[in-house]
């Protein structure tokens, strides 16, 4: 793997934090710790923001990806992909591991793989409902 991209989620934080500590969903917990044990550049990614380090600061929000238009999501889509190019030089041959919900996946795996890369669904947390990613 190269890069990890976790999706945030609904459960966050009632005041500014950094990315990795604003979401609080057992979910993103067990996503984060997997993302931090690989030893591999991991970014929170987020419907709202894009692409985010996980040391950037942020207030709390509610905006939902899945909730977007087709086209806003494609959008949003290649934004994260280039913004993905730039801070981690993502290319050929690279392996995007993708931890975030339906609406994120299908997003951004298009994008990605148009820059070169293969994208790696993860399953981490796959199996609980009600959390998906934001």
């Amino acid at each position: 793997m190269s890069v990890i991209l976790v999706g945030g989620g609904r459960a966050q934080l009632s005041e500014p934090a950094v990315a990795r500590d604003l979401y609080v969903s057992p979910l993103f917990a067990r996503r984060r710790a997997r993302a931090e044990a690989s030893g591999v550049p991991w970014f929170v990614v987020s419907g709202r923001w894009g692409l985010l380090d996980p040391g950037e600061v942020l207030a709390p929000y509610s905006f939902s990806l899945a909730e977007q238009s087709v086209s806003y999501q494609r959008a949003w889509g290649r934004f994260v992909a280039e913004r993905l190019c730039l801070v981690s030089s993502v290319g050929h041959g690279d392996v995007v591991e993708i931890c975030a919900g339906a609406a994120y996946a299908a997003a951004l795996t298009a994008p990605i793989e148009y820059l070169g890369a293969r994208v790696r669904r993860a399953t981490v947390g796959a199996s609980e409902s009600g959390d998906e990613p934001r």
